[in-house]
């Protein structure tokens, strides 16, 4: 008997499949209709921009998998919300009145945060290079959300002692999602008693982490056991994981620990005709790896007659599978599978 993550990927992809063949064979129509190209569904990303002080007044850049920019005004508190194209994941950024430019990121609609801690972790998983080339080519170089988090902890492992002097749990606590005001207070207390500097060639980085003074507050190090740590991409509001707010198929109170699927289609040729996603809420976990992922039992299992499987990846939270139409046209199409904790 299959897994129940299995099952339900299998009715996902098959109904995902077989919606992407009915819009093939309905795809003859007037040229009109061939390029007719729907409105952008936009998604919103809320955060605060500080370094303990608020950055007020400054522009907020968000990009999201395909390129698309678009940006938003910091308000005195150093809030923003951006309305942005829906296509996760996204990178932001925001240039402070010193020059200098902190980064986040957001798996989905949802909350992120900049922050000298969020750029850190950003940092962290683009394994010490610098971030202008990660923002420069985010479309190509988009970081996986496991990725994210695992920085994230290695951050929070760091600075365990700041934080837990401050009140703030180290163990399970994500800098990008978490609630706060430039206060002095929580997190905020942390980013006043640090200041980060950051060093790099064409290809590598270094940072020191010193107190406002000049001492050094942390000695940075990269491998730093993170054992314990469970951390998510929870915003702490009872709401459970993020998912993309167009996604209405999604369950806005699931069983916390479970996971939700999303399920999205994109079709080449079609002329910007849209295959709406699908939700599938309540699994109990999601594929180990990209070997139980991509099982060619349980992949090519799914299958209608015509179908074929031409790639397959799976980097622990986002799987895709590319295959190929063939009946009653040729066509191309991907399928992404996101496992969201909720």
């Amino acid at each position: 008997m299959l897994e129940p993550w299995k099952i339900t990927r299998r009715l996902a992809q098959l109904a995902v499949l077989i919606g992407a063949a009915a819009l093939a064979s309905g795809c003859g129509g007037s040229d009109d209709d061939a390029t007719t190209t729907p409105p952008a569904t936009t998604v919103q990303i809320t955060g605060i921009a500080a370094v303990g002080a608020a950055i007020p007044g400054a522009t907020v850049t968000g990009v999201n998998a395909r390129g698309e920019t678009f940006t938003a005004t910091t308000d005195n508190d150093g809030r923003y919300t951006l309305d942005i194209p829906e296509g996760a994941p996204y990178l932001l950024s925001v240039t402070d009145a010193d020059g200098n430019t902190w980064a986040s990121y957001a798996p989905a609609a949802g909350r992120a945060n900049l922050t000298p801690l969020t750029t850190l972790a950003l940092s962290q998983a683009w394994g010490q290079r610098p971030l202008a080339d990660l923002l420069a080519g985010w479309p190509a170089n988009a970081l996986s959300a496991d990725a994210v988090l695992a920085a994230a902890a290695t951050v929070n492992a760091n600075f365990a002692a700041l934080m837990t002097g401050a009140g703030v749990d180290p163990a399970a606590t994500n800098v990008f999602t978490l609630d706060f005001s430039a206060n002095g207070q929580g997190l905020d207390a942390v980013l006043d008693a640090i200041r980060v500097g950051f060093s790099c060639t064409a290809g590598a980085c270094t940072h020191s982490i010193t107190s406002p003074q000049g001492q050094v507050v942390v000695s940075w190090n990269g491998n730093i056991a993170t054992a314990g740590y469970t951390i998510s991409w929870s915003d702490g509001s009872g709401g459970g994981g993020q998912i993309d707010v167009s996604l209405g198929a999604c369950t806005t109170t699931p069983t916390p620990g479970t996971y939700s699927l999303v399920v999205e289609t994109s079709v080449s040729g079609l002329g910007g005709v849209p295959i709406p996603a699908i939700c599938i809420d309540g699994l109990p976990g999601k594929p180990a790896n990209q070997g139980e992922f991509c099982g060619s039992g349980d992949v090519n299992g799914a299958l209608p007659p015509g179908v074929s499987v031409i790639a397959c990846s799976y980097d622990g939270s986002v799987g895709s599978i590319t295959a190929r139409i063939t009946t009653p046209v040729t066509l191309d199409y991907t399928v992404n599978y996101t496992y969201v904790l909720r």
